[in-house]
């Protein structure tokens, strides 16, 4: 029997009692028994709980301990990555039984200082919700020759490619 079923069965009891179908020294024994097994069945249940609160405090450090690991892992790749971005030149390419590697030239990128944005023309700027700048024109008209304040081609950083 469950902890409902028992409570039920307890309260059901006690209503035969009120309305006079049974005495209360009748039914008490029946109670008793009722009483200790709804009480061993609330024990039980708070056994369950504990095991299972022990059980998330455990997942939860576990799920820490392996996000740390993760992280360790990341800042390991992230420093070998770039160590040997560092360690090659430009345009380098290897080949081995299982990698291919090589050095790829940061491509053009725009740089927009924001703080001059105002002095843009109004043709690389298109509104959304608020103003933005039309990179892709920008930096198409500044290949073309344009001199714009606030603009300017850069390289971007060079990266690897890994197969």
């Amino acid at each position: 029997m469950n902890l409902r079923e028992l409570t039920a069965d307890q309260e059901a009891i006690l209503s035969k009692v009120e309305s006079g179908d049974f005495t209360l020294e009748q039914v008490s024994d029946h109670l008793d028994m009722l009483d200790s097994e709804r009480k061993q069945k609330i024990e039980n249940y708070l056994h369950v709980i504990n095991r299972l609160y022990n059980e998330e405090v455990a997942v939860t450090a576990e799920i820490d301990r392996l996000q740390e690991i993760r992280r360790s892992k990341e800042k390991a790749l992230d420093n070998i990555k770039s160590w040997l971005l560092i360690s090659m030149k430009d345009g380098e390419k290897h080949e081995f039984d299982l990698f291919k590697v090589s050095r790829v030239r940061g491509r053009e990128v725009l740089r927009v200082n924001e703080s001059l944005c105002n002095s843009l023309p109004s043709k690389y700027k298109h509104t959304k919700q608020v103003e933005t700048i039309d990179k892709k024109l920008l930096l198409k008209d500044l290949k073309a020759g344009a001199e714009i304040k606030g603009a300017e081609i850069t390289t971007g950083k060079p990266s690897l490619r890994i197969k």
